[in-house]
């Protein structure tokens, strides 16, 4: 009855533990899953298999890249992340059951609990996770042979599977064998055999350890010294060992010691105590460790991925965006549902909101090509994806940026570079279907032209030869213009890029274009632009007059103009309560240095 009720209340505990952990991956963190999908190309060939099975590690790094491939869904990635860590808690129960046959398996959360606070950090990949959760399993697996020779013969077996096929997990492994002989050698175990040869036993399993990794990369692979011993499976900087990781290989192996020399604990009140305090911790951890502000850009990316742009402006709206990559995704979504010319500056804009500058150190986001790709800069856009593919940390080819390259040499007619990058997509399990159908526009111009979204971008390309310069984005713009005057969305950037630098005579210059574009009424930020500037003049000039400023416009600008003067120059906070969605407020309380 009482191994009944044992096994009942750690079954408990692990639910719990896993619905807390769905919970977050889910619903607080999810974005960082469905980002680690759009860094990674994984391939359904054998040459992939084998190529990942030629280096040590490569099946734990082959196996979680094949799991990744899934986190095109939220509640997949959530389901999958969590199971895995709990799979990680059973297996560590199991051995700790058979090394002390204790009834209390709470610390066995310990390990999960890092672990999970270790994935927080994107370069942490999921293969390190499965790697320990498999080499935890190949515990399980070795304390079935009860008999001391076989189980040494077999142990040595798995420590070079581990080695070959999980990298650095072996280490766990080979720690943790050793511990158990040590236990079950001068604390005798009634389900395991004691082995009499720990003098023999140790010293190879040691040997084994330190040189086997060595000799591998003397003789089969090219490699650093670090990969050699732990692979490239747990970070995606394969010349850093973070410390986490370390502390991760040695805890299975420091449970086991400790539950090694336990006295058997029964289960009473103190259980339930010590897993509320762990369930707290992972609770507690969940709140304050992750960093929630690159969930929230990350949210944004994989909106403009799903070219989801209500959903990018609702959520704008809710809190405001703060980083780079969130207030591009804005302003290309105010772009495309065509609010730039009314709403810009109800989200409080800055000057370079626009793109995110081409930089040379660091990897190139993904989605800095986003805006370029939309208006016809292809160009632009095929050097922002090639970047982000060159700069990956770990030298993985990311599936977005393959997709979108592929879209740009059809809209370029480089038809022969498009059917390398679809070459990729259609070995790929979710992304085969779009690589077939892209197939067909291949070495067809007459068909491309007609495509909804690829016909529109390749009519709007530039035709003038420049330069690409972060700091004179504008002369592009203009470029666009003079290519395809009814691209629209190259205009309202332009105008949008004036605006925010203040820059009031470039932005008349441009400002007659307006009339060529379908507007129902002018456009309410150009309204308040133009009200503005007429205040600068002693008598407006007769070619403004064509541009009408509402009344509703005028009326709210005097507004504006009589609160200033009452005080209001020196109250930014009250002036932006009442008029920080107006283009007044951002001319007179937003500095800008022109670079």
């Amino acid at each position: 009855m009482k191994g009944i009720k044992d096994k009942y209340n750690i079954r408990i505990w692990n639910g719990l533990f896993f619905i807390a952990l769905l919970v977050f991956w889910r619903f607080f963190y999810a974005n960082h899953l469905l980002h680690k999908e759009q860094m990674q190309l994984f391939l359904l060939t054998f040459g992939y298999l084998q190529e990942h099975l030629s280096v040590q590690g490569g099946l734990a790094i082959y196996l979680g890249e094949f799991i990744t491939q899934f986190f095109l869904n939220k509640w997949v990635a959530a389901i999958v992340v969590s199971a895995l860590l709990i799979s990680l808690a059973i297996g560590i129960q199991k051995v700790l059951k058979t090394v002390s046959g204790n009834g209390i398996y709470l610390l066995s959360f310990l390990p999960v609990i890092g672990y999970h606070f270790i994935l927080f950090d994107p370069y942490y990949k999921l293969a390190g996770l499965g790697a320990v959760v498999l080499s935890v399993w190949s515990l399980v697996l070795f304390l079935q042979f009860k008999k001391a020779k076989f189980r040494t013969t077999f142990g040595f077996i798995l420590l070079l599977l581990n080695y070959w096929f999980l990298g650095g997990a072996f280490f766990l492994f080979a720690l943790s064998v050793i511990l158990i002989e040590v236990l079950v050698k001068f604390k005798p175990n009634e389900e395991i055999e004691a082995n009499h040869s720990l003098l023999k036993i140790i010293p190879a399993y040691v040997i084994i350890t330190v040189l086997i990794p060595y000799l591998t990369r003397q003789f089969l692979v090219t490699d650093h010294l670090l990969s050699a011993y732990f692979s490239r499976a747990f970070y995606q900087f394969s010349f850093l060992l973070p410390t986490p990781i370390i502390i991760m290989l040695v805890s299975v192996p420091a449970l086991i010691l400790i539950y090694g020399w336990l006295p058997k604990i029964r289960v009473n009140t103190f259980y339930a105590i010590w897993g509320t305090l762990l369930l707290a911790v992972l609770i507690l951890g969940s709140n304050q460790l992750p960093d929630l502000s690159e969930e929230r850009e990350m949210s944004y990316d994989n909106l403009v991925q799903k070219q989801d742009w209500d959903g990018i402006i609702q959520l704008a709206e809710n809190a405001l965006p703060i980083g780079s990559q969130s207030k591009l995704a804005l302003s290309l979504a105010l772009a495309k549902t065509g609010e730039m010319s009314t709403k810009l500056f109800h989200f409080n804009p800055e000057p370079n909101d626009f793109f995110i500058p081409f930089n040379i150190r660091g990897q190139a986001p993904v989605i800095a090509n986003e805006p370029y790709y939309y208006m016809g800069l292809t160009n632009f856009s095929k050097m922002f994806c090639i970047e982000t593919i060159e700069s990956t940390p770990d030298e993985k080819m990311p599936v977005r940026a393959v997709k979108r390259l592929a879209e740009d040499y059809i809209i370029d007619g480089q038809y022969k570079l498009a059917e390398r990058y679809l070459w990729y997509l259609q070995r790929t399990l979710f992304y085969r279907e779009w690589a077939q159908n892209a197939q067909q526009f291949l070495y067809n111009d007459e068909k491309v032209t007609t495509h909804p979204v690829w016909g529109k971008l390749r009519k709007q390309r530039v035709h003038d030869d420049f330069y690409y310069q972060y700091e004179h984005n504008d002369l592009a713009l203009i470029s666009l213009l003079r290519s395809d005057q009814q691209n629209k969305m190259a205009y309202e950037y332009l105008m949008g890029w004036y605006l925010l630098r203040k820059d009031f005579d470039e932005f008349l210059k441009y400002l007659p274009l307006v009339t060529t574009f379908d507007y129902k009424e002018f456009p309410r930020v150009y309204q308040e632009a133009l009200a503005y500037i007429f205040t600068l003049y002693d008598e407006v000039p007769e070619n403004l007059k064509q541009f009408p400023v509402s009344a509703e416009v005028q009326q709210h600008l005097n507004q504006y103009a009589q609160a200033f003067q009452q005080g209001g120059s020196q109250k930014p906070e009250e002036m932006k309560k009442l008029f920080g969605n107006t283009y007044w407020y951002y001319v007179h309380f937003t500095e800008f240095e022109d670079e």
